[in-house]
């Protein structure tokens, strides 16, 4: 068994969103990093699609937003065409926040390209250091220090660092090794994902959406390549590729296509029994999981590493634990009262008897947003300003 000679001030484990956004966050002032990641390599397909104005001012303060902006599609406004009935079912004028954000828009992009630039941005870093293929497999938690061992395709090797983050997804290991839990409810709906290339249909509005068979949404995230989101209850027995076929047939006009990525997942509501424990913290899905209804999950993930990046800064100054258990307390209560709560409540009401109400929930959405009052406050909220 190997080990790293040199204590880091953060381990890091996991390489998504959030671990590279909060690895960026802390090598930029020149804190000494370690980001551990068991997969390969990076994400290789679309995943988290939605970048909210508010994720959009963290990525710009790590000095990222350049590329995000040439590389993905920006929206001034959240448009909804109902392709049935060939309409504008909702229309969210984001570039009326122009007063509140730099960026009043929506910016669609793949997660696995919001990876790959993170990732481009961490490795400029002399501070940080990342080793994929390396899965963390025994915590210990001693004075002054966290040891990790993890394993490798050269076998066991072991690390320390003053503080440990787990932002290891929603099976997190860290978490499990805090004795946490996931505490919540699994929704009775499911969801399928798929991603498609469409040849030619660059001239087609998105989000556009269909209830023939059944509700199917789909965004385009990048040029040619469209996101379906096909929502179903748990009794439905229809194989997926129908799914996609069917959803295919109704949103779009006739013609040649591909899928390129399929998966299918239970829609939850669930948040960590506690945030941190001693020397160790948690952030994005390893803390909490939200209904995928919103595109906010990925992006409350990013603001968690806004949050805890100061948190630790002051950790490593003095008393880490008390620290530490501060900002869990305090990010675990905007968790429940924000993101979960918001997606919940969207959830149900876009899901109420099966979906049936979608066009109502979305008509009247779009009525409140014609009030100014209410648009401000629905805009905000949207946009993850609060």
């Amino acid at each position: 068994m190997s080990s790293d000679s040199e204590l880091y001030q953060v381990i890091i484990v996991g390489a998504g969103p959030v671990g590279l956004s909060l690895a960026l966050m802390l090598a930029r002032k020149s804190y000494r990093v370690l980001v551990l990641e068991k997969e390969a390599g990076t994400a290789e397909h679309s995943r988290a699609p939605v970048i909210w104005p508010g994720t959009q001012e963290i990525l710009a303060g790590l000095g990222v937003m350049e590329k995000f902006t040439k590389t993905g599609i920006l929206k001034p406004s959240l448009e909804i065409h109902d392709v049935d009935r060939d309409t504008c079912l909702l229309r969210a004028p984001l570039e009326s926040l122009s007063d509140q954000t730099r960026f009043p828009r929506l910016l669609i992009l793949p997660q696995s390209r919001t990876e790959s630039l993170l990732l481009e941005a961490l490795e400029r870093q002399a501070s940080a250091s990342i080793r994929f293929s390396s899965e963390v497999i025994g915590l210990d938690q001693r004075d002054g220090s966290v040891d990790v061992r993890f394993a490798t395709p050269k076998g066991q090797s072991t690390a320390s660092g003053e503080i440990l983050v787990g932002c290891d997804g929603a099976h997190s290991f860290v978490r499990q090794s805090m004795g946490a839990h996931q505490e919540g409810i699994t929704y009775a709906m499911r969801a399928a994902l798929a991603d498609i290339r469409i040849n030619d249909s660059r001239g087609l509005d998105s989000p556009r959406l269909t209830t023939i068979p059944g509700i199917a949404i789909g965004i385009r995230i990048e040029a040619d390549t469209w996101r379906l989101i096909l929502p179903f209850t748990q009794s439905d027995p229809t194989p997926l590729e129908r799914r996609i076929r069917e959803a295919v047939e109704h949103l779009f006009p006739p013609s040649n296509w591909e899928a390129v990525w399929r998966s299918e997942f239970q829609l939850h509501r669930r948040i960590s029994s506690r945030f941190s424990r001693g020397r160790t913290v948690l952030a994005g899905d390893a803390a909490h999981l939200n209904s995928p209804v919103g595109g906010q999950g990925m992006n409350a993930g990013i603001q968690d590493a806004s949050h805890l990046a100061p948190a630790i800064e002051q950790a490593l100054e003095s008393d880490p634990e008390a620290t530490l258990q501060a900002y869990g307390d305090r990010r675990k209560a905007q968790i429940a009262q924000g993101v979960n709560r918001v997606t919940d409540i969207m959830t149900r009401l876009i899901m109420a008897r099966q979906g049936r109400f979608i066009r109502w929930v979305l008509a009247g959405t779009n009525a409140a947003l014609r009030t100014p009052g209410l648009r401000r406050k629905i805009l905000r909220r949207m946009s993850m300003l609060d």
